[in-house]
């Protein structure tokens, strides 16, 4: 029997490598931290999917991803004050070809990808939760990579997909220096992020009202900050069945790094009471309705994280021997305010495990090291190299940006979105993604994507 792909991290990221790679009947291994009966929790964080994504998600025959997940028919631009600014319908954002966009939460996303998985994902088996990868080792030949988890288990396999996130402890060991502390340091953006979900109450329904467009409940909702009320604020109906929820999260700038837990699921961030209090805080000047959101999420729910990118943006995806590749987080961490960073990671994942789906159904066994190493170097293609820098270097701008409590900047700001085209507000930043995507494709000789649903 040939080796298994070993995929360390079952976020979206690992989650969809383990789907491609089922459809090509390439045996995978999944490990992850989690326990297996949080691994789909609903922590209240949630992502815009991208066009190309949601492309992926028609391909792949996600179950009813489109019922699940939330749709929105535009986005409305408002003060912190609460005055309207702009409306923007989804269907002339760059890459919609006039149609809808979707978002979703996280949980969601997973839920759609486990149950693709189906009877094929068997804890013990293929699927090691509660563990993680403490070593790895390369054969000299580059025949195989030998996985060491934290329970002592060892795995043989033909390729290690790194999906660990932004704190990804693999990155340390593959990269050149990785073993000296602080030979690859994260970047702190000297920004805070709350995020948090809250039921529809009726006093909350009345005040999103003059927020949403004529599609009850479709209007993504961005509020902008200047000199005297800082920071950023956005809120996305979502559903849950039969309720209505809000998903949202607040940024500030921060001089100092808040605190951080071992809890990767909220990106390690903290959360309760005293979080919940200190965003209220914050929030005292800003309109009725943000205040309102925040009451209605319970402590729980309200989490408080840093937000971070790398500091070297040079460094490789792929290990010297070529048979561990970083993908996502682990690769290119970025601030979410060009909504790039899950949408790259399943990019990643879908690239690089089509390439090794259909190698391996072209040259079997476990000698094919030319194959695993040629469909994992694609990470590390010029192009993608060169998106990437792009992506991360530009989020952390307008994260800073978005954030900044300069009154000249703030004006400057909210007339732009008041009045420039929407493609110079909301740029195509998703093209890279379908072109990386694509490519990968044409190399399998498959077709492209479709450019509509």
């Amino acid at each position: 029997m040939s080796l298994p792909v070993i995929v360390s991290g079952a976020g979206p990221c690992g989650l969809l490598c383990a789907v491609v790679l089922q459809k090509y009947s390439v045996p995978f291994i999944l490990v992850e931290r989690v326990e297996e009966s949080k691994l789909t929790a609903d922590v209240g964080s949630g992502f815009d999917m991208a066009p190309t994504a949601v492309r992926i998600f028609e391909h792949l025959g996600l179950p009813q991803w489109k019922e699940r997940m939330s749709n929105f028919s535009g986005i409305t631009i408002m003060s912190m004050s609460g005055d309207h600014i702009r409306l923007i319908p989804a269907t002339e954002l760059p890459g919609q070809e006039g149609q809808e966009a979707y978002a979703t939460k996280r949980s969601t996303l997973q839920q759609c990808l486990v149950e693709k998985l189906g009877s094929n994902l068997v804890s013990g088996s293929n699927a090691h939760f509660g563990v993680f990868v403490t070593a790895h080792e390369e054969a000299s030949d580059g025949s195989k990579v030998t996985v060491t988890l934290s329970n002592g288990i060892t795995l043989e396999g033909r390729a290690l997909l790194v999906c660990e996130g932004w704190r990804s402890l693999t990155r340390e060991r593959i990269l050149e220096g990785g073993s000296s502390p602080g030979a690859d340091p994260v970047n702190f953006c000297n920004i805070a992020m709350w995020w948090g979900k809250c039921e529809v109450s009726p006093t909350l329904k009345d005040l999103l009202r003059p927020t949403q467009t004529a599609k009850e409940g479709g209007s993504f909702c961005m509020f902008l900050g200047d000199g005297s009320e800082p920071g950023n604020f956005v809120a996305a109906p979502a559903k849950d069945g039969d309720k209505d929820f809000i998903l949202w999260s607040a940024a500030q700038q921060a001089l100092v790094e808040p605190g951080q837990t071992d809890d990767l699921t909220r990106r390690g961030g903290v959360r309760g009471e005293q979080v919940k209090e200190e965003l209220q805080d914050v929030l005292r000047r800003r309109c009725e309705l943000l205040q309102e959101i925040v009451k209605a999420t319970p402590a729980s729910d309200v989490t408080k994280v840093g937000l971070y990118d790398r500091k070297n943006l040079s460094q490789s995806s792929v290990s010297p021997t070529g048979l561990v590749a970083l993908l996502g987080d682990a690769s290119h961490p970025q601030t979410p305010f060009l909504g790039q960073g899950c949408n790259m990671a399943l990019a990643d994942a879908f690239a690089v495990c089509t390439r090794l789906g259909v190698a391996n159904n072209k040259t079997e066994g476990t000698g094919a090291v030319g194959s695993v190493r040629a469909a994992l170097s694609c990470l590390d293609a010029q192009e993608r190299k060169m998106f990437a820098r792009k992506t991360v270097l530009n989020a952390r701008y307008i994260a800073r940006l978005m954030t900044s409590d300069s009154s000249i900047k703030g004006f400057v700001m909210r007339k732009s979105f008041q009045y420039l085209p929407t493609s110079f507000i909301f740029p195509r930043v998703d093209e890279g993604n379908r072109t990386f995507v694509n490519q990968a494709l044409k190399d399998c000789s498959l077709p492209i994507l479709p450019e509509n649903l």
